[in-house]
């Protein structure tokens, strides 16, 4: 599915998930602590470019979802239950999508999981239990595939952990009510 088909215009959206403690705690009080460390993240990188194109400052919109329990998604072994929300950031001046830009995105994002305690996956390895797990899913309708960065992310439209949460931040202006008609659910 095209992104443009979700109505996402101008966006980048960042995936945020843990399962176990941080050095910060609990996975809910690491998300908690990780949310404004994010917007700083994002706020940083986006000056770092309008700066070299004397630009004005940066500024983004930030439309943070609600946070999702979900069970672990592929595993081996028994893994406690994810604490999983979704970013969508919104700006006029982001910087030019492009491999370079994007990783140097995900540099900052994994420097800030190591920062809060997450360990190297060893090689050959998947879906470990995490203390913060940051994805990239997309960035506007930039497309690029290598061995450290697949954007849009190849999974998260098979995602519920991703695609309830987006659901929620797309619809949030949109009046919905649930018609109750028993005959429904016969």
């Amino acid at each position: 599915m095209e992104l443009s088909n979700l109505n996402i215009k101008n966006g980048l959206c960042i995936s945020l998930g843990a399962n176990i403690d941080s050095k910060f705690g609990s996975p809910l009080k690491s998300l908690l602590i990780c949310k404004p460390k994010i917007e700083e993240i994002i706020n940083e990188w986006g000056d770092s470019f309008n700066k070299k194109e004397a630009k004005s400052k940066f500024h983004a919109n930030f439309f943070w979802s609600s946070i999702y329990e979900t069970s672990p998604h592929g595993i081996e072994n028994v893994q406690p239950n994810y604490l999983n929300t979704l970013l969508l950031i919104k700006s006029n001046s982001f910087p030019k999508p492009s491999n370079k830009n994007a990783k140097l995105l995900l540099k900052e994002l994994k420097k800030l999981e190591r920062f809060f305690g997450r360990e190297e996956t060893p090689k050959g390895k998947k879906w470990l239990s995490r203390c913060l797990d940051l994805d990239i899913l997309w960035w506007e309708d930039f497309y690029t595939v290598d061995e450290e960065l697949t954007l849009p992310h190849p999974r998260f439209m098979n995602r519920n952990f991703v695609i309830t949460p987006l659901s929620e931040i797309l619809t949030r202006g949109q009046k919905i009510t649930k018609i109750d008609v028993p005959k429904w659910f016969i």
